[in-house]
């Protein structure tokens, strides 16, 4: 890959490059993708699944999201479909949306992504302490379309409100880190959704297991936008780096840097972690229908366009096809 353009200062708490264009100037080298493998989607009908942070206003998702934004009670392929227009996408990477009965969810849709005509991949929620979890594997197993599963273990000290995890030293406690040998059965990649405080406990279970592919979410998830908080995230990038058996996602930009994210803003840790983990093991989503709270899907792949528009064309395929599509393997 092209040395991406340089660090320098600090403005008002964000990292800044030193020359990116503003959020309104177009760029006549924006690198636009001949074809997609969206990484990071979600797709739910209220009326097929229970899912209760859609029902009523729920505090967790305001944490997240904000107060005044609301998602649609159903987004199906058909919606999804409308909003990406003109895009070439090739696949989906569907992943689940925090369902009350999460099998029930997979099997849902398992049945929609088989009759769509579309290539799917399906990511399943798991928790690794459930005294079932071997048969929810096997059931798993049995939907041709799950190839990866992901416990949701975001724990945010300052936060109340951000806490998935049952307790901030999950991984590592050995009970737990002892059940994700039951993966070893089974195809599937495994993903653990983390803030970047958490990252060195996430590196030492990836390390725990090196034959076991890792999807890191949202580049490591950073919370603290600062001068310091980047060089923490760096660090933890780079020792992510180091270890062969993992893919980074990088979607979902809105919950990282909020509804109003610009290219400036973003650039630097977008491009940092190009740079530290490599073309070849990153991956381009767009989280609708969440993202469309904040761009829609056309102007969301206008910007990653200008993101990397210093990469080649072999690495633009790799970022938006290649490496979502040899890591999840949508069929």
């Amino acid at each position: 890959m092209r040395r991406m353009r340089s660090q320098t200062s600090i403005e008002r708490t964000q990292w800044h490059p030193k020359r990116v264009r503003s959020r309104n100037e177009k760029s006549e080298t924006m690198k636009i993708p001949h074809r997609i493998v969206d990484a990071h989607l979600h797709l739910y009908d209220y009326r097929q699944n229970r899912h209760a942070f859609l029902e009523q206003a729920d505090p967790g998702y305001e944490a997240f999201i904000g107060n005044d934004e609301r998602l649609p009670r159903r987004y199906l392929l058909n919606d999804y479909l409308a909003d990406i227009r003109d895009h070439n996408v090739d696949a989906v990477v569907w992943h689940e949306f925090l369902s009350s009965d999460p099998r029930r969810e997979a099997e849902w849709a398992q049945r929609l992504a088989a009759a769509s005509g579309l290539r799917h991949a399906l990511v399943a929620q798991v928790d690794f302490l459930d005294p079932n979890l071997e048969q929810v594997l096997e059931r798993y197993a049995a939907l041709p379309r799950v190839t990866a599963v992901r416990e949701h273990l975001v724990w945010d000290q300052a936060n109340p409100l951000r806490r998935f995890a049952k307790r901030p030293d999950l991984m590592r406690d050995p009970a737990w880190r002892s059940k994700l040998r039951l993966l070893n059965g089974h195809r599937f990649k495994c993903g653990l959704e983390v803030f970047a405080p958490q990252l060195p406990d996430l590196i030492r279970v990836i390390r725990s297991y090196p034959d076991m592919g890792f999807t890191v979410a949202l580049m490591g998830w950073p919370l603290d936008l600062g001068r310091d908080g980047y060089a923490n995230w760096k660090r933890s990038l780079a020792d992510l780096a180091a270890c062969e058996n993992i893919c980074v996602d990088i979607s979902a930009l809105e919950c990282i840097f909020g509804m109003r994210w610009s290219v400036d803003q973003v650039y630097p840790w977008v491009a940092a972690t190009l740079e530290t983990v490599g073309v070849s093991r990153c991956m381009f989503g767009s989280h609708m229908p969440i993202s469309g709270l904040a761009t829609g899907f056309p102007e969301l792949y206008e910007r990653y366009g200008r993101l990397i528009d210093t990469c080649s064309d072999a690495e633009i395929d790799e970022l938006f096809f290649g490496v979502a599509n040899r890591w999840f393997k949508p069929a």
